[in-house]
């Protein structure tokens, strides 16, 4: 079984929610809103960074703890 260390992303892809509603720092250099995030169904927060010179967005697993009690 694979384990993922702590200092390292839970996925780097290069779908970028940046570009799809877009708000491509190659076109569009602004960082209003950062750092954004992601809630899964799950209650699973997820932050976003975006390396733009990549053109990848890496996701990273900020905690597993229900939305709601």
């Amino acid at each position: 079984m694979e384990t993922r260390s702590d200092n390292a992303p839970l996925m780097t892809c290069r779908y970028c929610i940046l570009h799809e509603m877009g708000h491509c720092r190659k076109y569009s250099p602004l960082r209003e809103g950062e750092p954004r995030y992601l809630r899964l169904a799950n209650g699973t927060l997820l932050r976003l960074e975006f390396d733009c010179k990549e053109c990848q967005m890496l996701i990273w697993e900020v905690s597993t703890e229900p939305a709601c009690k």
